[in-house]
């Protein structure tokens, strides 16, 4: 399981990314500071479940 929500994550980092380029290739600029808010969310529950498989893995 913890495979597939790291998986998950990437995959939905990547997107946001991507859509965060689009957005601003198209000059939305409001769209891109939420979908950077988005990512910045993202990215911290991602380093948050990182810290905590690695924690399990060491006991």
């Amino acid at each position: 399981m913890p495979e597939e929500v790291t998986v998950l994550s990437h995959d939905v980092i990547a997107q946001l990314r991507q859509d965060i380029t689009t957005a601003s290739d198209a000059g939305d600029e409001a769209e891109v500071q939420r979908l950077q808010r988005e990512l910045d969310t993202a990215l911290q529950a991602y380093r948050e479940s990182e810290d905590d498989g690695g924690e399990r893995g060491a006991e």
